[in-house]
């Protein structure tokens, strides 16, 4: 009982309970195919998290179940996570879906850009969290590269 109820509490604060964890994070795994001039991203965010968002950027009340519609997903996510070129032309976003493993949420999009001159801006939940920090990490083959995204940032080199 006793090693149980420490292993409960040490949980607790490391913040692994649903109600909430210690960090603030997306990250976002960027293919990028320069040959193609593609980047597909993988976004990994907390579920309740992007529930939140959506409702709040939408002013309504965030659902109990953090389900949020792909329609209502993909809507956050173009106005947040930005692709551009070197000048600043933003490329478009395709929608290529979304699964949920437990609290974390997959968010996928796709866009055509010049990969070599690509830039990202992931503004992701910066409008919940003052700490929030969102991780781009992109690979083009053998180059690769990690981006930190904190609020007020703006838009950044992929490679």
């Amino acid at each position: 009982m006793r090693r149980a109820l420490i292993a409960f509490v040490a949980l607790a604060l490391c913040g692994f309970t649903r109600a909430a964890h210690p960090l603030h994070t997306t990250l976002a795994q960027v293919t990028a195919d320069a040959r193609a001039g593609t980047l597909d991203a993988s976004i990994r965010v907390f579920a309740g998290d992007f529930a939140l968002a959506v409702a709040k950027r939408n002013g309504v009340i965030a659902p109990a179940d953090d389900r949020v519609s792909d329609a209502a997903s993909f809507a956050y996510v173009t106005a947040t996570f930005r692709v551009s070129d070197a000048p600043g032309r933003s490329a478009a976003l395709t929608w290529c879906g979304s699964r949920r493993e437990g609290d974390v949420l997959w968010l996928c999009v796709r866009a055509a850009a010049a990969v070599d001159h690509a830039r990202l801006e992931d503004r992701m939940l910066f409008e919940l969290f003052d700490d929030q920090i969102n991780i781009v990490q992109t690979t083009d083959g053998a180059k690769k590269s990690s981006v930190l995204f904190t609020k007020g940032d703006g838009a950044k080199p992929l490679l």
